[in-house]
């Protein structure tokens, strides 16, 4: 083999036993960003989304109750000014001359509001107490009454039986049935949630 020929075969087969080293090494991880989260840290940030949307959906709900409120509000004083010029015009509130009770899908077709509901999706309702029975005192007999049972109106009803959809609702409106109601009570100077007035 000549002069060197030995010493290279030595030197190569040193520098292969090398890579093929079958005793195992340690790895550490190599410097740089994350590869995962732990399970802490998941479960951190699960509890911080539940906690964001146990702020968030209470106050979304009552932004959409408040909403709601308020077209019905504004729907009751629309729908009272066309009741108005109504009996105006014909000397009679919609429903007829006669003593009447009647409901928004009976009557209101008279000023082309007969399939018109509330933002919870119940007709709203309707009555004549202006032409219907009254007992002594001149009070309407079959009207809706406050906290003192006096009656809300003495020329019609109009109400939404609110978010509960409770239909027929209780003719006192500060009754668990009656206080969601979104009524137009003293003749037209409030319409509001039943239970506030």
């Amino acid at each position: 083999m000549g002069k060197y020929g030995l010493k290279s075969v030595s030197v190569c087969l040193s520098v292969l036993l090398t890579h093929f080293d079958v005793a195992p090494t340690c790895k550490q991880r190599p410097a740089g960003p994350c590869h995962g989260f732990t399970l802490i840290e998941l479960l951190i940030a699960i509890l911080i989304v539940l906690t964001l949307a146990g702020i968030a959906v209470p106050l979304t709900a009552d932004y959409m109750h408040q909403a709601n409120v308020t077209r019905a509000v504004t729907e009751i004083r629309m729908v009272e000014k066309e009741i108005i010029l109504f009996e105006m015009e014909r000397g009679y509130y919609p429903g007829g001359k006669q003593p009447i009770i009647t409901f928004m899908l009976e009557s209101m077709h008279e000023i082309g509001k007969d399939h018109f509901k509330d933002p919870w999706g119940t007709p709203y309702q309707y009555r004549n107490l202006a032409q219907g029975p009254h007992t002594g005192g001149g009070k309407p007999q079959f009207c809706r009454r406050d906290r003192s049972y006096n009656p809300l109106n003495y020329d019609f009803d109009l109400y939404s039986v609110g978010p509960d959809r409770q239909v027929p609702t209780h003719n006192q409106i500060t009754s668990s049935k009656g206080a969601d109601d979104i009524v137009r009570a003293a003749n037209g100077r409030y319409v509001g949630v039943g239970a506030k007035f």
